[in-house]
């Protein structure tokens, strides 16, 4: 009787394990492996487990199932087919207890499938279960150096490094070091798999000199490396630009420093025989923006200069030893350095180039009084004037009022820390005379300008602008500027301009003929009213401070007249 119940139970599981079986393999999935009843010349294989991509570690529960003490023999078999199943090669063989032990192996990245088996001399039913495979990260990359020739120092250049890899996962980055930094790489977003895929390096020397380094490359914990190597310039070479004179041929060649010394962009400008060659020529050296000419060479090599005249004639050929009647164009190389990098902004003319300066200067005299003012960079009053005084500070148009007895009034709020925001408008007021302010060590940027609108005040007011401008000789016809003497409004008419470097205001439409005002709010609170002046003021005009208008003087008090402050005692 209890043998029977003994086969009932072993069938019943053995019925279990069998439907597990047909489920998708993974974690909690369980096999079985059966050689019972002493069978020793049978194999017993497992599903083929097909892999969805690369892997790289296979691991797996395994054990023995008992009963009456007795123990499974023969072990277990891993293999895998690197063809889709066809063909299977053994990839480990685990011995079974009846504990449950975790095995792991790794497995080539090329392998599709994965199936366990028992083989003859197995005993008993192996169990396995939790099969996985851990989708393989590989990295690796067919650069082996990358060379970035001559770069002028606080310039860039920029080469790719390629990778072919496959991911755990997808939204890695390729991240790098070097070990010169004068090297950086470009962070890289990648998906999961991917053939040729650029890395950006970026070659930005800061000294003189070759630089040479080794670049790691890091995705999901692998990395790889190549080389890298450049030279960075401080003293520029570049052949000469010639032109012809009567009686001379020119000389053609190349003048930007990635040219200066390869020999291959250098162009004949026809002289070919020796009745059309003249034995000199006219050349010229034209120094880019920031360098300066310092003499020429024929050699790049020579310590010695032939000439330090921007312009000199020279031969312009020597005759090849096999024929007296082909002559070649001989070179001259004009040899330039950098020198001190200053500018003028120039409100009169207003162009002006975006870089990093040693020193910048604002041509412009500023009267004591109110002004307009923008800046392609950043700095503040006591920079600007270079001193400390409460007389000087600068606002911006923060809010607008309108009723009908007023009129407009338009509020500018004092910057409490005197911060000169790059591009912004302000109103500047100066307690003394401030002749062409300089800077030194700043970073000019490209002009862009900025419009303020005012966020407070009655419905409208948002149709009010505050623009900084950086165009010479602008139109100010229907736009309001500052009067220097008493900070009052002023609208311009036909024929009027403004120079760069300052702000003007827009008026909304359908505001012509309505008395508009500027007030200056303290950051105390304390707010002072100027009253605006007519557009078409004559220089003879004389007004009180409230904007009445007098035929003359008639009481002592402080008038304007011709946008001038008068003091009557």
């Amino acid at each position: 009787m209890k043998q029977k119940l003994f086969h009932i139970i072993l069938l019943t599981l053995t019925a279990l394990c069998l439907s597990i079986e047909a489920n998708a393999w993974g974690e909690t999935t369980s096999y079985v492996l059966e050689n019972s009843g002493g069978t020793l010349n049978t194999i017993e294989t497992g599903p083929s487990l097909p892999l969805t991509g690369p892997g790289e570690t296979l691991t797996y529960q395994v054990n023995t199932n008992t009963f009456l003490g007795m123990q499974g023999l023969g072990g277990i078999y891993v293999q895998v087919s690197t063809d889709g199943g066809s063909n299977w090669s053994d990839l480990a063989h685990d011995d079974v207890s009846t504990t449950t032990t975790t095995k792991s192996h790794p497995i080539a990245a090329n392998v599709t499938h994965i199936r366990f088996i028992t083989k003859t001399g197995a005993t008993l039913r192996k169990n396995y279960s939790n099969v996985k495979v851990t989708r393989a990260t590989t990295l690796s990359t067919a650069t082996t150096a990358l060379d970035f020739g001559t770069v002028t120092n606080r310039h860039s250049a920029t080469l790719n490094a390629t990778i072919d890899y496959n991911n755990t996962t997808y939204d890695q980055q390729v991240t790098g070091t070097c070990t010169d930094p004068n090297f950086t790489v470009t962070a890289t977003a990648v998906g999961a798999t991917g053939n040729g895929q650029a890395i950006p390096v970026i070659f930005s020397p800061t000294t003189a000199g070759t630089h040479t380094g080794t670049v790691t490359l890091t995705m999901n914990g692998k990395t790889v490396s190549f080389s890298v190597t450049g030279v960075g310039q401080t003293t520029y070479y570049t052949r000469a630009t010639a032109s012809a004179t009567t009686g001379g041929l020119a000389y053609v060649s190349f003048t930007s420093f990635e040219a200066a010394t390869n020999s291959s962009d250098a162009k004949n400008s026809g002289v070919t025989t020796e009745t059309s060659a003249s034995t000199v020529a006219y050349y010229r050296a034209v120094a880019l923006q920031r360098y300066a000419f310092v003499g020429w060479k024929e050699n790049l090599s020579d310590a010695a200069f032939v000439s330090t005249e921007a312009e000199f004639l020279a031969p312009a050929y020597t005759y090849n030893s096999e024929s007296s009647s082909n002559p070649t164009v001989k070179t001259y190389y004009a040899i330039f350095e950098e020198k001190p990098n200053v500018t003028i902004l120039e409100p009169s003319d207003a162009s002006y180039d975006a870089d990093i300066y040693e020193q910048v200067t604002l041509h412009r005299t500023f009267p004591p009084g109110f002004h307009t003012l923008s800046l392609p960079f950043a700095t503040d009053v006591q920079t600007l004037t270079g001193r400390s005084s409460n007389d000087d500070w600068v606002a911006q148009l923060a809010s607008v009022t309108f009723n009908a007895f007023d009129g407009y009034t338009l509020f500018f709020e004092k910057v409490s820390n005197g911060f000169i925001g790059a591009f912004q408008p302000y109103i500047l007021h100066l307690g003394e005379q401030l002749i062409d302010p300089s800077w030194t060590n700043v970073e000019v940027l490209e002009p862009q300008p900025v419009a303020i609108t005012p966020v407070e005040g009655y419905a409208g007011c948002q149709d009010w602008q505050m623009t900084s401008n950086f165009t010479a000789a602008k139109d100010m016809n229907g736009l309001y500027g500052i009067v220097n003497a008493v900070g009052a409004l002023k609208l311009g008419t036909s024929g009027a301009t403004l120079n760069a470097f300052t702000a003007f205001i827009t008026p909304p439409a359908g505001s012509a003929g309505v008395k508009t005002r500027s007030a200056f709010v303290d950051s105390d609170g304390t707010v002072t009213m100027v009253e605006g002046l007519p557009s078409d003021t004559p220089s003879s005009a004389i007004y009180t401070l409230d904007g009445i208008r007098h035929r003359r003087i008639a009481h002592p008090g402080i008038y304007v007249i011709g946008n001038r402050k008068v003091v009557v005692k």
